[in-house]
């Protein structure tokens, strides 16, 4: 016999207030066929079991009561309508009684109906994978998620939960591509993507060593989210996967410290021994400074005030020979000599000047090392750095744009999003 649920009809929209939220702010139009009644054909023994239920719900409001007919109903099950319909009124008895376990055993029977409005199905299907997840049963959770967003669900961050899933699974590489895809989803969507997703996907390559996916999240992240905290992760795991010598490190670690993004003692040691207090004294000294002012850094700790000591009584020595440097650089016929004077001034902080040595060199060419190592690259970084400082944003990502080789490549990759970020013009 054909039947009209008044019941199912009139709580229809009730069942979207705990199913999962974009679903129920879909548009009027979709809301109002929805709350349409259905022609259900119900058996007779569901239709004898049903209706005191229904009595004691709706007409006496004795939820107890409901809840106590609700076996009988349950137990006189003979098609698929009976097995909606007894999980509409249990997804709504749970609802009003607040018993998680009835509003679960509403939602199991919906599904596995088959017989939910089809524009709901997504969202019963992600609610019934939420009880899974919240029972620790992260594959049957995961799985159920998935055949959630495939029927469409798109509703409360479905990525993001799935990516979760995974990632208790130890499955990062998953837990990675669903992120990216809760990314792109959201870019697509108008919205801005939550930062701390991009935290995640970096912490995730880690777990994973998956050293592609280290460096692009680390990009990525610090673009959308340049606090001195996030450059200190994007930048110091690049430094730690990247094979760098200590002049590339040291690189790394000026656009770390331009960032106030040198957060740890051991990066301080670094710093020094990459900078070397006998080549670039002023720099050192410089560096030292901020870490005792933040307290990072004491200067009871011998290593640091010895070499704070003989930083400082070197650069007078190596600070009185620039005009000297100047020259003789300028007068060799190739560049190598004015790159290394060029560096020394760029330690001194001296960037105008640094940048004239850097561009002679570039002009020069011939920036060999005693070893037979082509150096452009080093001299068109620090060029790059010389430009920074000077707020010549243009020049220095000029500059980056001619660096070719693999590791300075990469370096360069991260100071041109610094640049971008400082000519970035402000959100109205």
């Amino acid at each position: 016999m054909n039947r009209i649920s008044k019941f199912a009809a009139a709580l229809a929209l009730g069942a979207f207030i705990a199913v999962p939220g974009a679903y129920a702010a879909k548009e009027d139009k979709k809301k109002a066929e929805a709350a349409k009644p259905v022609k259900r054909n119900f058996s007779k023994e569901f239709q004898k079991a049903y209706a005191p239920a229904v009595d004691a719900f709706a007409k006496k409001k004795d939820m107890a009561a409901a809840a106590a007919a609700f076996p009988a109903v349950e137990a006189a099950i003979m098609n698929a309508d009976d097995r909606y319909e007894a999980g509409v009124f249990a997804f709504n008895l749970g609802g009003q009684m607040k018993d998680a376990a009835m509003q679960r055993k509403g939602v199991n029977l919906i599904v596995e109906s088959g017989m939910a409005p089809a524009e709901v199905k997504p969202a019963y299907a992600f609610q019934q994978a939420l009880y899974f997840y919240n029972d620790k049963d992260y594959p049957t959770a995961t799985t159920k998620m998935l055949e959630a967003y495939n029927m469409g669900y798109r509703g409360n961050n479905v990525e993001v939960q799935i990516s979760n899933a995974y990632r208790l699974q130890n499955n990062y590489s998953e837990a990675i591509k669903w992120l990216d895809t809760a990314v792109k989803a959201a870019k697509a969507s108008g919205t801005k993507p939550d930062t701390q997703w991009y935290a995640q996907a970096l912490n995730y390559a880690t777990r994973a060593k998956d050293n592609a996916q280290i460096l692009y999240w680390g990009k990525e992240m610090i673009k959308v989210d340049p606090r001195p905290e996030t450059y200190h992760d994007a930048l110091f795991q690049y430094q730690r996967i990247a094979d760098l010598d200590n002049l590339e490190s040291l690189s790394v670690l000026r656009l770390a410290r331009l960032n106030k993004a040198l957060m740890f003692e051991h990066e301080f040691k670094q710093y020094v021994e990459y900078a070397d207090p006998r080549r670039y004294p002023a720099e050192v000294a410089a560096v030292l400074d901020e870490g005792f002012a933040k307290g990072t850094i004491s200067k009871s700790n011998l290593t640091f005030s010895e070499i704070y000591s003989s930083s400082q009584k070197l650069i007078p020595e190596l600070s009185g020979s620039w005009a000297q440097d100047e020259k003789a650089a300028l007068a060799s016929p190739k560049g190598y000599s004015a790159m290394l004077t060029g560096d020394a001034l760029l330690s001194f902080a001296q960037y105008g000047r640094a940048k004239a040595m850097y561009e002679a060199a570039l002009s020069k060419g011939g920036i060999v090392d005693r070893d037979g190592i082509d150096q452009t690259d080093r001299a068109l970084t620090n060029l790059a750095i010389a430009n920074v400082y000077l707020k010549d944003y243009a020049g220095a990502k000029a500059a980056l744009a001619k660096v070719a080789s693999a590791k300075r490549k990469g370096i360069a990759e991260y100071w041109t999003i610094y640049i971008d970020q400082q000519t970035a013009v402000p959100a109205a």
